[in-house]
């Protein structure tokens, strides 16, 4: 189907003009736009309502959603809890981004910490891909410590998914590998306030690789998950994020530098 790009943005920006809700949203910046609209399959509708989502989301928790640049969380991105593994998709062409949660220590890092990281690795991708590809999650449970348990609140759980619906992805597939023995702990508080659609998306591998390479060809994967592409040079994929430095904060504080309208 052929699709008018700019005809549905003109749409979506009428659409977010007309609302008083959105008076500070950047309705004018045509590529955080498309960003929805691609994510959406350029369905209008369905893109206004996500962005309505997002934008009170930020209203009403702000803490959740950094603005900072990848130079300045230089510290937290190296320690390897998260890393986006450059050119490389599952097999429907989701790019992948894998969450090492055993590498997240509560002792010396808060959730927010965290959730920054993850926010300057997400805003890479998308000024990297086209949301309308998806997203594919490698949950990497090794290690996992017992006390990451507290960071399992409703309270975080529920603004987690509110955050994760937000994204401008067209959807997502979780694959939980590797083992960890307080998982079954973990998933009695989370899975039941995940909604049906997203249990869905959720593959749990474990230690069995074919069952993952089911997913994601082996040919495309670091040594660590049972692919063949060797070792993963974190070194060589921080230096390609940092020269993005300027371009994610811009979009970042493009996007979150709301102010509240009385």
């Amino acid at each position: 189907m052929i699709v008018d790009k700019e005809e549905k943005i003109e749409l979506l920006r009428k659409m977010i003009e007309d609302e008083p809700a959105l008076c500070n949203f950047p309705y004018e910046n045509d590529k955080l736009l498309e960003r929805f609209l691609r994510g959406t399959e350029f369905d209008v509708e369905e893109a206004f309502k996500k962005i309505k989502l997002y934008y009170k989301l930020i209203l009403e928790h702000p803490e959740w959603f950094t603005k900072e640049a990848p130079l300045n969380r230089k510290d937290l991105l190296e320690k390897d809890v998260r890393i986006a593994l450059p050119a490389v998709t599952d097999k429907d062409g989701r790019p992948v981004y894998v969450a090492k949660l055993g590498n997240c220590d509560p002792s010396k890092m808060a959730l927010l910490d965290v959730i920054a990281v993850d926010d300057i690795w997400i805003e890479s991708i998308l000024l990297n891909s086209d949301p309308e590809k998806g997203l594919c999650v490698l949950l990497d449970i090794a290690n996992l410590p017992w006390k990451s348990i507290k960071w399992l609140t409703p309270h975080n759980i529920m603004v987690g998914l509110k955050k994760l619906q937000c994204l401008p992805f067209k959807d997502f597939r979780f694959h939980v590998v590797n083992n960890s023995f307080i998982l079954n702990a973990a998933l009695k508080i989370v899975w039941p306030f995940l909604p049906e659609d997203i249990k869905k998306t959720v593959k749990f591998h474990f230690n069995n690789r074919d069952s993952l390479h089911g997913f994601i060809d082996p040919d495309v994967l670091p040594d660590e998950y049972g692919g063949r592409k060797g070792d993963i040079n974190y070194s060589e994929i921080y230096e390609q994020l940092y020269a993005q430095n300027e371009e994610i904060f811009e979009s970042l504080q493009l996007q979150r530098n709301l102010v509240v309208i009385n």
